[in-house]
C-alpha cells in the first residue's frame, strides 16, 4: 500500500497527462465542452474515491478512456430522453423571394478538418481520434473498446480513406495538404 502523499501525488501526475486527452476524446462524443470537462472531472473524482488501486499502475490508461466513453455515452442516453429537440439554425424558415446566402469558400482550416472529421462514422471517428489525437496503439484502442485489433486497423483504414476522399472533394488541396498530412500518414 501506497502512503498517502505518494499516491495523491501519483493522482495528480495522471490528472494533468490524462486530462485534456480525455476531454479531447470526450468531445469526440458528446461535442459539448462544458459536458466534456465534467464527464471527465466525475470519472477522475470515482477513480480517487474508488479505484484507487489503478493509480500508478499501467491498467489506469485503459479504465479512464473506457470509463470516459461510457460515461459519454450515458451522458447522451440521459440528454436524449430528457431534450426534445436542439435549435439547429435550420428551423429558420424563409420568406418567398429570399435567396439563401451562397457560403463563402471555406478557408478556416480548422473548420474544415472538423467538418473532414464529422463526415467519418461514429465507430471510425472514435478509432480514429483514439488513434491520433490520444496517441493510443491500437492495442491500447483494442482493450479500451473492446474490439479486436484487426477492426482497428480496418477502422482506421476506412477513416483514412474517407478524409482523403474529403480532401479531394474539396479542391482545397494545395493550401490544406501539408495540414491533413501532418495527422494522415500513407
Amino acid at each position: 500500500m501506497q502512503e498517502p502523499e505518494q499516491l495523491y501525488r501519483l493522482y495528480q501526475e495522471a490528472f494533468y497527462k490524462y486530462y485534456e486527452p480525455l476531454c479531447r476524446y470526450a468531445f469526440t462524443i458528446v461535442k459539448e465542452a462544458h459536458s466534456c470537462e465534467d464527464i471527465v472531472q466525475e470519472t477522475f473524482l470515482r477513480v480517487w474515491e474508488k479505484k484507487q488501486n489503478l493509480i500508478g499502475s499501467e491498467e489506469l490508461t485503459w479504465y479512464l478512456y473506457t470509463a470516459i466513453r461510457n460515461n459519454c455515452l450515458t451522458f447522451l442516453d440521459k440528454r436524449q430522453k430528457t431534450v426534445l429537440g436542439e435549435f439547429s439554425g435550420r428551423e429558420i424558415i424563409e420568406t418567398p423571394g429570399e435567396r439563401p446566402a451562397v457560403k463563402a469558400k471555406e478557408t478556416d482550416y480548422e473548420t474544415l478538418l472538423k467538418a473532414a472529421l464529422e463526415n467519418l462514422p461514429p465507430r471510425c471517428r472514435e478509432v480514429f481520434m483514439l488513434s491520433r489525437v490520444s496517441n493510443l496503439t491500437y492495442k491500447q484502442i483494442s482493450d479500451t473498446l473492446g474490439i479486436s485489433i484487426k477492426t482497428v486497423e480496418n477502422q482506421m483504414g476506412k477513416a483514412l480513406k474517407i478524409l482523403r476522399a474529403y480532401i479531394r472533394q474539396k479542391q482545397e488541396i494545395p493550401a490544406i495538404v501539408s495540414i491533413f498530412f501532418m495527422i494522415l500518414p500513407s
